[in-house]
């Protein structure tokens, strides 16, 4: 597939961590992606996130029209040592700033990367980093693989990590992480919200500065498109659905594509879910949404459920959009709501309907 991921100026944060430029690990879909136009942060002494004082503009929100600059917000960077509060309200000290970081959940090496920072060693590098479109042209050679469902004590240790980020917290698992480095926790809000798993991610590696120009990178690419697509689909309805096994079908309602102020400002079918949660729809609910344009994300191994319903299934051959060739394929990475994974779902759309990236 051709290669969507193309913000210049997020691909040159540093040249030694680029060479140039499957499913989730159980059967729940991911969370949709949020918007985190009004969740800038700034970073105290002590951890505590408190609200950014506002800029007044728009276009430090996001909430820029086609031709306005979108400004980065400015905040302070961390000073360490530095007392993080994590998402299980635990106080972590860190004393320096961290050079070597391992993470125990997927997402965050995306975040990482886009922060200029290539962790020493994550889990599921083999399985997803090395397969999902969004996710190539990485130079993973310095990168250890720790590991799918179960991290790899031993691996981890090995690599003596300055901090380990995990996602979710498990009282066994942090206190067998915490013998090799202090742990960061991170709560629901990081995993919905790339924007927001930026900011916090951002202050606990010395990054926070960095965090609001990608944010602002990408908001300037979802601007400058929506007066474009706004334009030329007035009244045209576009939909984003993942194809997770036979008659498995889920959607949510994605900020970044729809919302008109912040988005692309993409036109939802009727009917279509307003929650930001994926949620799991019938064939005839897509029949009654009935889109102009059907983007489909579909998991390694699934390719054959979508030819059966392009070759057999009478509703599904009925949809507008199927019967005008306006369905596009992205892969599993199209899903997720993380950062460089949103990024190449909104370069696919912006690609298939302008034509221009």
């Amino acid at each position: 597939m051709k290669k969507a991921f193309n913000i210049v100026a997020v691909l040159a944060i540093t040249a030694v961590l680029f060479t140039g430029c499957g499913k989730a690990n159980d059967n729940t879909p991911a969370s949709g992606n949020g918007n985190a136009a009004d969740t800038a942060k700034t970073t105290s002494a002590e951890g505590t996130a408190e609200p950014a004082e506002p800029s007044g503009t728009k276009e430090a929100s996001g909430e820029a029209s086609e031709n306005a600059a979108v400004t980065p917000l400015q905040v302070e960077e961390t000073v360490y040592p530095y007392t993080y509060t994590d998402g299980e309200g635990r106080e972590i000290t860190i004393e320096k700033q961290p050079l070597k970081v391992a993470i125990n959940y997927l997402p965050h090496w995306e975040t990482l990367i886009l922060l200029g920072v290539m962790p020493v060693g994550t889990t599921s590098a083999e399985h997803y980093i090395k397969t999902w479109d969004a996710l190539q042209g990485y130079d993973l050679s310095s990168v250890t693989d720790l590991g799918d469902a179960d991290i790899n004590l031993e691996l981890l240790a090995g690599l003596e990590p300055d901090i380990i980020l995990q996602q979710s917290y498990n009282k066994e698992s942090v206190e067998n992480l915490e013998k090799i480095a202090p742990v960061v926790v991170f709560g629901p809000q990081v995993k919905m919200d790339w924007r927001y798993s930026l900011r916090e991610i951002g202050k606990v590696v010395g990054k926070a500065q960095k965090a609001e120009e990608v944010i602002a990178e990408v908001d300037q690419k979802l601007a400058d498109a929506r007066g474009k697509l706004q334009e030329k689909y007035t009244g045209k309805t576009v939909m984003l659905m993942s194809l997770m096994g036979e008659d498995k079908y889920y959607c949510a309602y994605r900020p970044d594509l729809y919302d008109s102020k912040t988005g692309l400002g993409l036109n939802v079918p009727e009917g279509f879910p307003t929650s930001e949660q994926y949620e799991q729809v019938s064939m005839e609910a897509l029949a009654e949404m009935n889109p102009d344009y059907l983007f489909v994300n579909v998991f390694d191994g699934d390719e054959a459920y979508l030819e059966e319903l392009n070759n057999n299934n009478s509703v599904w051959k009925s949809l507008k959009a199927v019967k005008d060739g306006h369905v596009y394929r992205l892969d599993g990475s199209g899903h997720a709501a993380s950062a460089i994974s949103t990024v190449y779902t909104v370069d696919t759309i912006i690609d298939k309907l302008l034509g221009e990236k």
